[in-house]
């Protein structure tokens, strides 16, 4: 079953100590490229993500966003009371040796909180829950596994249509196959017609065998059965790929480029009206399926 490159995802987790979001937004490309949006302090988690990303998608533009949310007590900044007791003993130190009446309850504590590395930053904080990249990772799981189900659900929408399309591509194609024999005995015809114009009122027979002849050559030069049959097995080929598994965009690309050859051969040497409109319709096919397959992965 094929799958779409289009989708979206989300997934999330609250717990008394966290908040975990995780969203994912995934359009076209040729190619995988995954953007990933995380809080300052989570750049150990990218080898995780984009493997885990990779996992399940090889094709498309994908963009994931995290938000970690610290609650209850896991929000409130850890203060290093080491720190701050040293801060605080090196300060008192020095305001006995350099200053004249120095008193401890000089030493204000909102001063010794701001010094460098008292209070700890975010990413200190968020490194501070527990089994934290574990928990995000399963929120990413969770996210990529509905991302996946709507590529799924979109691509079987859009498998359907193609089925159909390739449905109505070997209709006419039925339509060509049957009008080839037409087309020799109508021009065989056109040329006897205009051989007896040209001989009326002159004691010449037409002459049998070089009408035979002329006639074989224009059924060899406008022969387009092997075209017929190499296009029919390209319409077979496509519903071979969109039943496989796994991603099957690129080479559905490629048969439609091997359709478009075929069915161009066909349309310039038929050289009828009939035959023309139907190729016209086979074409308008093989240019939905182009774009189509251009939209899965």
């Amino acid at each position: 079953m094929i799958r779409s490159m289009t989708g979206y995802g989300a997934a999330e987790a609250v717990a008394d100590d966290v908040r975990i979001a995780v969203e994912i937004r995934s359009v076209n490309n040729r190619f995988l490229k995954t953007n990933q949006r995380l809080p300052d302090g989570m750049g150990s988690l990218e080898v995780t993500v984009e493997r885990l990303l990779r996992d399940r998608m090889s094709r498309g533009t994908v963009t994931l966003t995290l938000t970690v949310e610290p609650r209850g007590a896991a929000a409130r900044a850890p203060i290093n009371r080491d720190l701050l007791k040293a801060y605080h003993h090196d300060v008192c130190a020095f305001g006995r040796e350099a200053v004249p009446g120095f008193e401890e309850r000089d030493v204000h504590l909102d001063a010794l909180l701001a010094l460098p590395g008292v209070v700890g930053s975010e990413q200190v904080l968020l490194t501070g829950i527990a089994d934290l990249p574990e928990r995000i990772e399963a929120v990413v799981v969770e996210a990529i596994d509905r991302l996946t189900a709507m590529r799924d659900a979109e691509g079987q929408a859009t498998g359907a249509d193609m089925a159909a399309t390739l449905d109505t591509m070997e209709r006419h194609l039925r339509a060509v196959e049957a009008r080839v024999p037409a087309v020799i005995e109508e021009y065989r015809a056109r040329l006897l017609e205009r051989v007896k114009a040209m001989v009326e009122g002159v004691d010449v027979p037409p002459d049998d065998q070089t009408l035979i002849r002329e006639v074989a050559f224009y059924a060899e030069r406008s022969d387009i059965n092997e075209e017929v049959s190499r296009l029919a097995s390209h319409i077979a080929q496509f519903r071979l790929l969109l039943a496989e598994s796994g991603p099957a965009g690129r080479k559905l690309e490629f048969v439609t480029q091997e359709m478009y050859r075929e069915v161009n051969t066909i349309g310039s040497k038929a050289n009828d009206a009939e035959i023309s409109r139907e190729v016209v319709e086979i074409k308008v096919g093989v240019d939905r399926l182009r774009e189509q397959s251009q939209n899965v992965e």
